[in-house]
């Protein structure tokens, strides 16, 4: 009888024990603890609103896209202009650059053509002074050079396109062309001119 009240005893201290672990864990001991403010008295607060910028019309962006377009496309025809053929035949004979330029002076009132014509012969007159006639070559050869022309008259290019059939008489041209070097009355062509004629031509060059 006495074994039996010890375990009885035992039993319900045992049930206590887990009935607690049990309510325990399930939060029943748990006190939430009171809310404390952070601040000790209130801030003022004052809300700014920025004022909204307004967005361009894209119309201008597209219209300065348009004109730059537009610009590279004139850019790119006046830098594609046909070469001029220029012949020997068309040289004035016994005519002085200051007399020509004086003449070109008079007549600035004439036709483009006539300017064309003047300024041609100018450009065969100088690479004539300027050719060398190699020793024991024949008369009557002819070969076609092609020049380019900055608009100081200074000559950034020349190639040989039509020889003469003699190698000598096709160097003696190429050297009359690096020896002039440079046309000193380009400055005396008007632009529209010189892109249309003088930027890029060819010579038949026959120097009798």
């Amino acid at each position: 009888m006495r074994i039996n009240k010890i375990y009885l005893e035992a039993s319900f201290i045992s049930f206590l024990i887990h009935a607690s672990i049990i309510l325990y864990l399930l939060g029943y001991f748990y006190f939430e603890a009171k809310e404390r403010s952070i601040l000790s008295r209130p801030i003022e607060v004052n809300l700014v609103f920025k004022d909204e910028v307004p967005i361009k019309s894209n119309t201008n962006q597209i219209q300065e896209i348009k004109t730059e377009e537009s610009k590279e496309r004139n850019q790119i025809s006046q830098d594609i202009v046909p070469e001029k053929s220029i012949s020997f035949d068309s040289l004035i004979p016994s005519t002085s650059f200051e007399d020509l330029l004086r003449e070109d002076s008079l007549i600035s009132q004439e036709s483009e053509q006539s300017q064309v014509e003047l300024f041609s012969s100018l450009i065969i007159q100088s690479l004539q002074s300027a050719w060398r006639k190699p020793i024991n070559i024949q008369d009557g050869l002819i070969c076609d050079l092609r020049i380019t022309i900055n608009k100081n008259g200074r000559i950034i290019n020349v190639n040989l396109i039509k020889s003469s059939g003699n190698i000598r008489f096709d160097n003696s041209a190429l050297m009359a062309v690096q020896r002039t070097e440079t046309f000193n009355f380009f400055n005396s062509i008007p632009y529209n001119i010189y892109l249309s004629n003088f930027k890029n031509i060819v010579i038949t060059f026959n120097p009798s």
